[in-house]
């Protein structure tokens, strides 16, 4: 009896490791696929003759159609069984990559990133779900800090393998690089994970799940074309602001009155859960925009080739990691809500020393500032991962990891399409200033330390000192940008208090 039982035991913990192994290694490729272009961002444009605005639709239109397929996961794994979604979406995930790489034109490229994003979607979700009903309850924080360390440690590793590979091959190998990860994610699938018993009689809200999705789709647009339209200048923005104030107050009124809405009302009711998307949405909009802006900083304003801006930003992954393994140290021992508050106190002192560099900022102080930034991001984590899923029902976990997902990849996009908008505008006025203020009158102008080579009296002076005022208008707009983050994780980290802390319990 004894040797049947620990055969058993074996045979768990063999299904368990490699359930983990394969679930880590699809989540990780996916989520690097979501922030490896950030730094192959300039070769792109300049290889698909695209315009800045243009360009960073290669990475918004990712997140809204990940976002808006992510939200129909739930029903989508009832209806088809958890495993086949998996696979299927593995399998289009990777096609879609090799079409990326292929891609001729800035039009081809969101064609394929948008198919990439919607094949992507379910799998974070699903593989959080796989990971907690691996695991016994008591182990949910470990279980997420395992789970944690590809979604967290990816996104920022994600610039640097992307950063070595435009500089060694070319931008496409930065979609290629997926394939054999995708593939071996796959076959771990199909031989390791169990299918989930199907719900056909489930119907599908299509009501809740259209105005949801025009909802989200209508915000990235607007967000996305509202400075290159002139914002509420626009009858085309206006247009489109009334369509998400429209669709987003639909949505909720159905969910609120329909007997089988798109949303399960147990989740509503979850106040941790609810108060945890939020947390979760703050947190896609601070993590991808800093992936976006400091390798645009590094190689547009400081001046650094692709290879060195994305070693640079390696330490910034190293603290995540130990963010991460400090957050499973820490479970059990400190209030979860704390651990998240410094997490944001972190990720906005980061924010606040980036925002007060220069074109000139050392490597070693670009090196600490991302270093912390990190440690933020790995703190946070773990602890609302568990918290916000404490109180939940093991049935509804699908579709709150769904939601989950959704939240911070949607913030993600938000957070692109906010910090491109402010950079764009900034850049603009700061240009037209200090241009305003670079004449022959301009005592500034005679001091003898500014290079020779600014002579203003020819041509090739002017074209010289444009460039130098385009990278420190362009320097400007990134300085705001980081103002704006750290302002945004500082507001974060009173509102912490408002989770509440499971009772009876010293651990998440």
């Amino acid at each position: 009896m004894t040797s049947l039982t620990g055969s058993g035991e074996r045979t768990e913990v063999f299904q368990r490791n490699m359930i983990t192994a394969s679930v880590m290694m699809a989540t990780t490729v996916v989520i690097i696929d979501m922030t490896i272009a950030t730094i192959a961002l300039p070769h792109m444009q300049g290889g698909l003759s695209a315009s800045q605005d243009q360009v960073s639709w290669v990475m918004t239109t990712y997140f809204m159609m990940q976002a808006i397929t992510m939200s129909a996961t739930g029903w989508l794994a009832g209806r088809f069984g958890r495993k086949h979604l998996y696979i299927l979406s593995l399998v289009g995930f990777a096609v879609c990559s090799v079409l990326s790489g292929n891609a001729t034109s800035i039009e081809e490229i969101m064609i394929y990133r948008g198919l990439q994003g919607m094949f992507s979607a379910p799998v974070v979700p699903i593989s959080q779900a796989l990971m907690l009903d691996s695991y016994p309850r008591e182990r949910h924080a470990q279980a997420m800090s395992i789970w944690g360390i590809g979604v967290m440690f990816a996104p920022v590793m994600g610039p640097v393998i992307g950063g070595w590979l435009t500089d060694e091959y070319s931008w496409r190998w930065v979609f290629y690089v997926s394939m054999p990860f995708s593939l071996l994610g796959i076959l771990g699938a199909i031989f390791f994970i169990r299918e989930t018993p199907k719900n056909l009689e489930r119907k599908f809200d299509w009501f809740g799940f259209s105005a949801l999705a025009i909802a989200l789709a209508a915000t990235q647009f607007l967000l996305d074309r509202g400075e290159s339209e002139g914002w509420f200048d626009s009858d085309l923005i206006i247009t489109t602001g009334v369509i998400v104030a429209l669709a987003f107050y639909l949505f909720v009124a159905h969910s609120a009155t329909t007997k089988n809405p798109f949303i399960s009302l147990g989740i509503l009711k979850d106040r941790n859960y609810m108060l945890g998307l939020l947390f979760m949405f703050l947190l896609g909009v601070l993590v991808l925009s800093m992936n976006v802006i400091m390798p645009l900083f590094l190689q547009n304003a400081r001046g650094y080739p692709i290879l060195t801006a994305a070693l640079v930003m390696m330490p910034r992954g190293l603290g995540s990691l130990f963010g991460l393994v400090l957050a499973g140290q820490l479970s059990g021992k400190m209030d979860p809500r704390l651990q998240i508050a410094i997490g944001f106190a972190s990720t906005a002192y980061s924010a606040w020393l980036f925002s007060t560099f220069t074109t000139d900022v050392g490597l070693w102080a670009f090196i600490f500032a991302a270093f912390f930034n990190g440690i933020g991001i790995g703190l946070i984590f773990v602890p609302l991962t568990a918290v916000s899923f404490w109180t939940l029902p093991v049935d509804l976990r699908t579709e709150a990891s769904t939601f989950t997902s959704l939240f911070r990849n949607y913030g993600s996009g938000i957070g692109v399409s906010i910090v491109i908008s402010v950079l764009s505008r900034t850049q603009s006025t700061s240009h037209a200033y200090l241009a305003e203020r670079t004449n022959p009158y301009n005592e500034v102008m005679k001091e003898p330390h500014l290079p020779l080579q600014w002579d203003i009296f020819t041509v090739e002076g002017l074209r010289l000192l444009d460039a130098e005022v385009t990278r420190q208008a362009m320097a400007i707009g990134f300085l705001n940008d980081f103002k704006l983050i750290f302002i945004g994780a500082m507001i974060s980290v009173p509102l912490v208090m408002l989770l509440s802390r499971p009772k009876g319990s010293e651990t998440v």
